[in-house]
């Protein structure tokens, strides 16, 4: 019986195959020769070094960043982490911002140190300080690490001039999961590397857990040999289901961009809510650089309640439409009361430092959800009568 390989099969899908082998095999010795040891040859290794999905859907990433060359991961920290130690070493001098993921920050300040490198942290809610500090440093700095916008504040840096300060040498890396194109193109600004969370909108079904990494072809490289080495891969099939995510994109986010404007306004109207932190509205203390840096700006929407923590609770708790769930990007709307979920082993003073109160609740909008009923969910849930 002739054994039937899988290239000997005829093929005419519009739609590429999903690869989920950990194996690729050879037809004879040249084969080998010229697909494993010769890197540059498209070819099936190992599973953990290459899979034609993870292939096909970095290629689209590279043309949606306007990179060089992307690379996928099993996480967004897995992205995040890779690129840090691949990047990295003993003596470096890095910055990153206060008001960086939580996880990012434990990686800068509890795994960085072990390994000499010098880790100094600066807030950007004030973005001309930001900048002087960070320049202040200048020449002595390998890499500085930007996030933008920023949770739950929604903050953003003026990243042009940040490179400004900091000259060619240094390198930047940026994590835009809050921000993905088109809303934002950071490799245009100067950025070197930019970072995604796939797992929020470039997934954008709540169904994988992704990372991303785009950007200089030299960078690239050096996280591929540490993603070939240490294995935090993203399988087949996440793949397929990232690769058949980036189609709708575009759709996805002029859909939640336009549910968040309207949802941030009112809210920014209802006597009950102190504040609203989001991008698009002139209110907010970065909306100048907002203009500058973004063409849409999103579905997240943090606000704050002058109340108690246990009074913000029961609002939370009267809202129907979210899930409660610490997410975004999704096609349901999630809610999150801040100081129960990412900040809930801060203390008062901690919390005071970051910015957050006691009634602090981040909405991120579903592009699934009709908008006026999220409003009248938000209202009935803000209601005084109640």
């Amino acid at each position: 019986m002739t054994k039937l390989r899988p290239d000997d099969v005829f093929r005419n899908s519009i739609e590429s195959p999903t690869y989920q082998s950990a194996s690729y095999y050879f037809r004879d010795a040249g084969h080998v020769k010229d697909g494993l040891h010769d890197r540059s040859v498209p070819a099936g290794r190992y599973g953990r070094y290459s899979n034609p999905t993870w292939v096909e859907v970095e290629n689209r990433l590279t043309e949606l960043s306007g990179a060089d060359a992307s690379l996928v991961f099993a996480s967004g920290m897995a992205a995040h982490t890779t690129a840090f130690l691949a990047l990295l070493e003993a003596g470096d001098e890095v910055v990153l911002p206060s008001e960086s993921y939580r996880q990012v920050r434990n990686i800068f300040h509890h795994i960085l140190p072990k390994f000499g490198i010098t880790v100094h942290e600066f807030s950007i809610r004030d973005p001309e300080e930001f900048i002087e500090n960070v320049r202040s440093l200048k020449g002595r700095l390998k890499l500085v690490h930007l996030e933008m916008p920023s949770s739950p504040h929604m903050y953003l840096i003026d990243v042009a001039r940040v490179r400004e300060a900091l000259g060619p040498e240094t390198i930047i890396t940026l994590d835009s999961s809050f921000s993905p194109p088109p809303n934002f193109y950071a490799l245009q600004w100067g950025v070197d590397l930019v970072l995604f969370s796939a797992t929020k909108y470039l997934g954008g079904h709540g169904d994988i857990v992704a990372g991303v990494a785009s950007g200089r072809q030299d960078l690239i490289d050096k996280l591929r040999w540490y993603r070939d080495t240490t294995g935090p891969i993203m399988d087949g099939n996440t793949a397929f289901l990232l690769r058949r995510s980036l189609y709708t994109l575009l759709l996805r986010m002029e859909r939640v961009n336009a549910m968040g404007l309207e949802v941030a306004r009112y809210l920014e109207n209802h006597p009950r809510v102190d504040r609203v932190y989001y991008n698009g509205l002139e209110s907010h203390p970065h909306f100048k650089l907002a203009q500058q840096y973004l063409n849409g700006y999103g579905g997240v929407i943090t606000f704050e309640l002058d109340m108690s923590e246990a009074e913000t609770a029961e609002v939370v708790d009267r809202l129907k439409v979210p899930f409660m769930a610490s997410n975004f990007g999704a096609p349901h709307t999630l809610v999150e009361q801040s100081t129960f979920f990412t900040y809930f082993e801060y203390s008062e003073e901690e919390l005071r430092s970051i910015g957050v109160p006691r009634g602090t609740v981040r909405l991120a909008l579903g592009y699934s959800n009709d908008t006026q009923a999220v409003i009248d969910d938000l209202d009935q849930a803000l209601s005084p009568s109640r």
